[in-house]
């Protein structure tokens, strides 16, 4: 064989091997290490039950308490919430629909939370101070005070209580409201249907002026009524003629 056929061979051996070499695929990429310890709940969250859990969830430990702050977390006024699945959610209603809360603020709530009547009159008042209940106000749906409670920081509370007409319900004085009454028993000395046939003064004199008068009905909230084995709350008596012609309790 001369010169010019053995540089034909090494020639073509060496485009077989170029064409074999580029069209064989590219190894795959070896799959990426899971990270030591599993990894957190949906969006990132995690936690084990730290202090300033709420509603049964725990918020995620802060520096210096023991566990480590999980990437992501908050350094400032909010802490998440923990994902456990066995701890039930904590919830905020907006405009009547109910949404998962994830973040709660570090700091204690201080301000007001407002409920209104479905006529936009003021219902009621909290008011906060440091995360501690301060004052509670009630209104009636005419726009009169209904009731106010002060919280003093040591539990006790002071409260007055009005009835529709602006008229302060004494307690003290309408010895009756705080009596355990029946309801459908016959014969019991303390039953509440005792009145019924008496007159209309005697209610007022025992009970003070009612919470609500409409017409004739005189409407007591907050009353200790045993009917069976229900405890009923509201008596509504119907006065007519100036004697009280039906008692009727609710729950």
């Amino acid at each position: 064989m001369n010169m010019k056929y053995y540089m034909f061979i090494i020639a073509t051996t060496l485009l077989l091997v170029m064409g074999c070499s580029k069209d064989e695929p590219l190894p795959a990429p070896a799959p990426p290490k899971p990270s030591p310890g599993g990894s957190s709940g949906p969006g990132g969250m995690s936690g084990e039950g730290g202090e300033g859990a709420v509603g049964g969830m725990g918020a995620t430990p802060e520096p210096g308490s023991g566990g480590a702050l999980p990437a992501g977390q908050p350094a400032g006024g909010t802490q998440r919430v923990s994902e456990d699945p066995q701890a039930p959610p904590v919830l905020a209603e907006m405009s009547g629909l109910f949404y998962e809360v994830y973040e709660i603020a570090k700091k204690p709530f201080t301000g007001k939370v407002v409920e209104y009547h479905p006529t936009n009159v003021e219902k009621s008042e909290k008011v906060y101070k440091d995360g501690r209940l301060d004052q509670f106000t009630e209104w009636h749906e005419n726009g009169q005070k209904s009731r106010e409670v002060i919280y003093a920081a040591d539990g006790k509370t002071t409260g007055k209580r009005w009835n529709e007409k602006g008229e302060e319900i004494n307690s003290n004085k309408a010895k009756a409201r705080g009596m355990q009454w029946t309801f459908g028993v016959t014969g019991n000395k303390m039953s509440i249907e005792q009145y019924r046939g008496l007159a209309g003064d005697l209610v007022r004199r025992g009970f003070g002026p009612p919470d609500e008068e409409n017409g004739g009905v005189w409407v007591y909230r907050n009353m200790n009524v045993r009917s069976g084995t229900q405890q009923m709350t509201t008596v509504r008596f119907t006065v007519s003629g100036g004697r009280v012609v039906s008692v009727g309790v609710e729950p």
